[in-house]
């Protein structure tokens, strides 16, 4: 979800596909760097999840994923700002404890496949905030 926003925000190429998930082309396998457009994504989530009465948001990130932990405190920092309760748990891989539950916030076809239910939230954010983006929609 963070990517697909921060790849929205840059202005980069997101596509739609035939399930109507909306997907970034990052193709960042094993690396994550924080931009400039982290913040303002972070801020974003924040928002959204407000605007929905979120009550608790639980991200799993990949732990061997180059700076996750960076990327761990920030949310935490952010959430501090949501008044939503947050947790971050870093594990080995985020793919498997994600298609054994509910309620997942995710777009990759792997997990959406898997898991019990799934809300493709980047997609929310982008068409609510972020109207000046190159989304190409497959789903036509």
């Amino acid at each position: 979800m963070i990517i697909s926003i921060e790849v929205a925000l840059s202005g980069g190429t997101l596509v739609i596909g035939s399930d109507g998930n909306i997907r970034d082309l990052a193709g960042l396998r094993g690396t994550y760097k924080i931009i400039d457009k982290t913040e303002e994504a972070l801020n974003l989530i924040g928002k959204f999840f407000n605007k929905y009465n979120a009550q608790n948001l639980k991200f799993y990130l990949d732990a061997p994923v180059s700076n996750s932990g960076n990327l761990k405190y920030r949310i935490l920092e952010h959430a501090k700002t949501w008044g939503i309760e947050t947790e971050v748990e870093l594990v080995k891989n985020a793919d498997v404890v994600l298609e054994k539950l509910d309620r997942v916030v995710s777009s990759d076809a792997v997990i959406v496949d898997k898991c019990i239910s799934y809300f493709n939230v980047a997609r929310g954010i982008i068409e609510e905030y972020i109207k000046e983006c190159n989304i190409i929609n497959l789903n036509k």
